[in-house]
């Protein structure tokens, strides 16, 4: 045994002198296995505390909030009603949200959650666009984030959705379907799990490879396909902007590009603009992210014009208030209906 060990310690031991004298003798923490352990649990702290960086400050376009305010949801849930059933989804300005049901960070630090308010919440908010991930295991759709499990079930969202259009018939929710990562363990394909999972709700979807009228799908759920086999309208002829890794100066750009190019286009065709991101190697989380380019969409929007109004899928991470208003609001700036126009009641 060292020296160290061996010599009689008087009085009150300071922190240098334990230290040198565990490491000589061998405590837990400086065997090997234990070493490997400690420092990668000081590793894990590290990251943890560097990604406070990307937490993300709430603003006016961007909110943390665990729920809408009930005054809100009540002005905002059935807000559809009110539009003319001859436009096109394309010609309207949506509010959507980026990977909808990814309410939890997990051991993520902060990278895996996008959203505040759980489901229910968006759509009584006036979201309309739901972005749904979900991953095959053991012949089930479970909702993930990446690797992070959301602990939600596709069943569940189509009976959130199916509850909602129930009580609002004048509505309609577009839903992006797409499969999040491999399957595990099934005996089916995804198209076949589909299928049965939305066979007490098949009345409610509408396959497509055109883009509806609001009055041809009220109450009904626009399918928007990424698997490829589910016969949605094709994820593929959606004018996209999704960098979702674009550093944020050239995001801010990109946004700006597609808000602009939807407009000239006047509705011919359906845009989809996200404006959610991240930067995993600069510590910059959903939140962070959201927190600077959501306010270019509420900037873009505010300006909008009757003569050049906003149209598209506008896809947000932790959007405000403020910033889901102001897209619904968008559409009231578009041309009047036409005389004798019918509304549904």
């Amino acid at each position: 045994m060292s020296e160290v060990c061996e010599e009689s310690h008087e009085g009150k031991e300071t922190v240098v002198m334990k230290l040198k004298r565990q490491w000589h003798c061998g405590s837990r923490w400086t065997r090997p296995q234990h070493r490997v352990t400690f420092f990668a649990f000081l590793g894990l702290v590290f990251v943890a505390l560097s990604g406070l960086r990307g937490v993300g400050v709430a603003s006016e376009a961007t909110s943390f909030s665990s729920q809408p305010e009930d005054r809100f949801c009540e002005k905002n849930r059935n807000w559809m009603k009110s539009l003319p059933d001859s436009r096109r989804l394309s010609d309207l300005a949506l509010p959507g949200t980026h990977d909808t049901c990814a309410t939890r960070n997990g051991v993520s630090f902060g990278f895996a959650k996008c959203q505040s308010w759980k489901l229910e919440d968006q759509l009584r908010a006036g979201v309309r666009f739901l972005d749904i991930r979900c991953k095959h295991i053991e012949d089930e759709f479970h909702i993930y984030h990446g690797v992070i499990d959301q602990k939600t079930k596709f069943k569940e969202v189509v009976a959130t959705c199916q509850k909602f259009l129930k009580q609002q018939p004048g509505e309609c929710i577009v839903m992006s379907v797409m499969e999040e990562g491999a399957g595990r363990d099934n005996g089916r394909s995804f198209l076949d799990t589909f299928r049965d999972e939305i066979q007490s709700s098949e009345s409610m979807w509408v396959y497509t490879s055109a883009v509806p009228r609001l009055g041809e799908v009220r109450g009904k759920v626009v399918l928007v396909d990424r698997v490829g086999s589910l016969k949605g309208f094709p994820w593929s002829q959606l004018e996209k902007q999704d960098d979702y890794q674009a550093k944020i100066d050239k995001k801010k750009s990109l946004i700006r590009e597609w808000y602009t190019r939807a407009v000239k286009d006047a509705g011919q065709r359906w845009f989809i603009n996200y404006c959610s991101g991240t930067l995993p190697r600069e510590l910059v989380t959903p939140k962070k992210y959201a927190a600077e380019t959501n306010e270019v969409a509420l900037e873009l929007l505010r300006a909008s014009k009757p003569e050049t109004p906003a149209r598209g899928i506008f896809v947000y991470d932790f959007p405000s208030e403020v910033l889901i208003q102001t897209t619904i609001d968008a559409n009231s700036r578009s041309e009047e209906k036409p005389k004798g126009e019918k509304h549904p009641k």
